[in-house]
């Protein structure tokens, strides 16, 4: 078996699925996307978005909105979709500029189009285990890691991030195939420690480079949810790719890797969504 977890290829067999689904079924799930300002991985995410759509059926609407706009015109275009009857999912791309309040908007899309899965009430539904809706990141990384098909029983690991939010439900997840999951900051003074004895590693921390050989427990899997352009070309993760590799039981590439399911598991989500809404109609 390749150490390589090929995400693109088991994302193309989830979207083959999902197109499948769509068409036998003659659903008509909609997506609204808000994007705001000029960053170019940003509009780069949301092309690829719109392209998968397209690709399996899924209507796609985009929102552009200038860097400078303030967030009361960006609550009010949440408010509309909330309200519009024909959409099924929203999502704003993060990140945002610095002058919109990230919380407040995540806050403001109505729960059930919450194609994201971070409004504070579905997390804590998650984290509850009184909801069966995991956000797509959490979602494509476990799928990533089923994938390798070894016994992940009891299993230990660590995600390092930055943030707690989007990792949360990833821990509950995990928990809930019996992995055990700790969440650590990378200027964790032990860090080492963690990651080095773990037997899954997860990281996201925007840093090329950062996981080392040495930092790497052996025959452990490695998923490298990074994206680091250098050189102004090359994109590369979180991991020394090259340095770990011969150690590693699998590991996720990047590119590759953990992006290809992360669009994958959106359109999953969305299509989660839109039979929901049609269900209580």
């Amino acid at each position: 078996m390749s150490k390589i977890i090929d995400g693109k290829a088991l994302a193309a067999e989830i979207q083959q699925n999902l197109t499948v689904e769509i068409k036998t079924n003659d659903l008509k799930p909609e997506l609204a996307v808000i994007l705001v300002g000029d960053d170019p991985a940003s509009k780069l995410y949301v092309r690829l978005k719109k392209k998968a759509c397209e690709q399996i059926g899924i209507e796609f609407h985009e929102y552009l909105m200038p860097d400078n706009i303030t967030l009361e015109q960006v609550l009010e275009t949440i408010d509309f979709l909330n309200k519009d009857e024909l959409t099924d999912a929203i999502l704003v791309q993060l990140p945002l500029p610095q002058h919109l309040a990230v919380d407040q908007i995540i806050k403001a899309i109505d729960p059930k189009k919450d194609v994201d899965g971070f409004h504070p009430n579905n997390i804590k539904k998650l984290l509850a285990g009184t909801s069966d809706f995991i956000p797509g990141l959490a979602l494509g990384i476990l799928k990533l890691i089923e994938s390798t098909e070894e016994d992940l029983n009891n299993k230990s690991a660590v995600i390092v991030a930055k943030g707690d939010v989007f990792f949360q439900p990833l821990t509950k997840v995990l928990a809930d195939k019996n992995i055990h999951a700790q969440l650590l900051d990378p200027k964790n003074p032990e860090l080492k420690k963690y990651t080095s004895t773990a037997d899954i590693l997860i990281v996201a921390i925007g840093q090329p480079f950062f996981i080392k050989e040495d930092m790497v427990k052996n025959g452990a899997i490695v998923i490298d949810v990074g994206t680091n352009k250098i050189d102004d070309h090359q994109v590369v993760g979180d991991v020394d790719y090259s340095a770990v590799f011969d150690k590693v039981s699998h590991i996720t590439p990047v590119p590759g890797g953990v992006g290809p399911m992360t669009v994958a598991m959106l359109l999953y989500n969305t299509l989660q969504l839109h039979k929901a809404r049609k269900n209580k109609k």
